[in-house]
């Protein structure tokens, strides 16, 4: 067991400074500030996704950066990655954004041996034999989802995020942490106090408005109580049968401290909650933008499930088209726009460059999923990208929506790929979705990228 890393991971990430008599080649930015390095211009900007965009549009798929004190060298090109896929430690200091919300020895930032061993011990959760098990309450959530969608007057307005963020939270609650995440309230509570730390985070994240420090310590202290009451939760009420074991099960039996489970309760809620909430969100709106694509679906569905028939881990491969649908939304929607790694053993060979070694390497997954010589159009929609002869031309790691290296992508990717294929098996065989209002959103980069205003639609039932 393992209770927080100990490597001085931040003073390694300095070192790097004595090794740039190597990486002068590196095209980039200076300091701007001797502290601060280039923070100013990562704020002005409009925060740390947008500057990225900046760089390279700028100095290339390869550039330079300092993020205070530390030297980064920022990638944006698959050739450019295949060179760090075996690499696991993440740079600290890039992530420290997070310390409120996730504590500071959880396993977003620990590296190492410890790092790895407690990666592959959560991983067991997350794998498709765990998987498949979890598709029976998956749909139950939607069926409940879908319900109170049916109950809403034909032609009203519906604001999404708040009906799929309570779809998401108890789906994804109940399968990995217990049926704590049965109680309506519980949810509804858990994901405002979430929302509200969340916005605080990413604005000091893009430094976009005073966050309400006040507002956020009372929705920050209300999320710790409720993470801990699903832990109790969890721990007065095991499981009966061994098949019904979950990650929060898992995170019980191996963390030697309250303060690791705590953490690494927190990171994963965080990781299996936001991105797929915000996924679904993206989708619904870019099917509404065009009922041609919502109606291919539709045919789909209707092709392999029939009218009522479930979706589940065997027939789910099956659904061709549901799949495209949802790759290109992790595209077009630039959900986690970058990852980071660091090498502290070695310098490191990246295309016709030197990258020293304890230099932070940030992953641009969102300037590469944005580029036009990869993803022709790339603004438009169209989940015909994702057709086996499409694929087939380009590299790879092109699309890494989940990041790619060192087998540290998502480790929830799984339970978001059958959240979202349920719901949208449940839902787009009952409804067509017609956008209210603003028909042009754009991306708000954060943390995960956000839509710049609220989504609404209205339903239209399938006769």
């Amino acid at each position: 067991m393992f209770t927080a890393h100990s490597s001085k991971d931040g003073d390694k990430v300095a070192n790097a400074e004595e090794n740039l008599s190597t990486v002068k080649k590196i095209p980039g930015m200076e300091k701007r500030h001797p502290e601060e390095g280039n923070l100013q211009d990562i704020t002005e900007a409009g925060g740390f996704p947008d500057f990225l965009f900046k760089l390279h549009d700028k100095y290339g798929r390869v550039a330079s950066f300092w993020y205070g004190k530390h030297y980064y060298v920022s990638l944006a090109s698959p050739e450019a990655w295949k060179d760090h896929i075996k690499l696991f430690d993440r740079p600290v200091e890039l992530f420290d954004f997070l310390t409120p919300l996730i504590g500071d020895i959880s396993l977003q930032t620990t590296n190492g041996k410890e790092g790895k061993h407690r990666r592959k011990i959560y991983d067991v959760a997350f794998q498709n034999e765990a998987v498949k098990n979890y598709y029976k309450c998956i749909q139950e959530v939607a069926d409940d989802t879908l319900e109170t969608l049916s109950s809403i007057p034909p032609g009203e307005t519906i604001p999404l995020q708040p009906h799929l963020s309570s779809y998401v939270s108890r789906a994804f609650g109940r399968v990995s942490y217990g049926d704590f995440f049965k109680d309506e309230e519980k949810v509804i509570e858990l994901r405002d106090t979430y929302e509200t730390t969340m916005e605080a985070l990413n604005q000091k994240m893009s430094d976009v408005g005073p966050a309400n420090e006040e507002k956020f310590n009372t929705a920050l202290n209300a999320w710790r109580g409720l993470i801990q009451e699903a832990i109790q939760h969890r721990r007065d009420n095991p499981p009966l049968r061994e098949e019904d074991r979950n990650f929060l099960d898992v995170l019980i039996d191996f963390c030697a401290t309250d303060e690791l489970l705590f953490s690494d309760a927190s990171l994963f809620f965080l990781g299996g909650y936001h991105t797929t909430a915000y996924m679904l969100v993206w989708a619904i709106y870019f099917l509404a933008q065009d009922m041609e694509i919502q109606d291919k679906l539709h045919e789909e569905l209707v092709e392999v499930l029939g009218n009522e028939r479930n979706i589940d881990f065997q027939n789910q491969s099956q659904l061709r088209y549901l799949k495209r649908v949802l790759d290109e939304t992790l595209r077009c929607a630039v959900l986690a726009p970058f990852a980071a790694r660091v090498n502290y053993e070695a310098d490191m060979k990246v295309l016709d460059y030197t990258i020293p070694k304890g230099a932070g390497v940030v992953h641009a997954l969102g300037v590469v999923l944005a580029d036009k010589t990869i993803w022709p159009d790339p603004e438009r929609f169209d989940p015909d990208r994702f057709l086996p002869e499409k694929l087939a031309e380009r590299h790879k790691l092109a699309y890494s929506p989940f990041g790619f290296a060192g087998k540290r992508i998502c480790p929830g990717y799984r339970v978001s790929d059958a959240e979202a294929s349920v719901l949208f098996a449940t839902l787009c065989r009952k409804f067509k979705f017609h956008l209210v209002g603003c028909k042009n959103i754009k991306r708000m980069y954060g943390f995960v990228t956000l839509p710049s205003d609220e989504i609404k639609i209205t339903l239209e039932k399938r006769e």
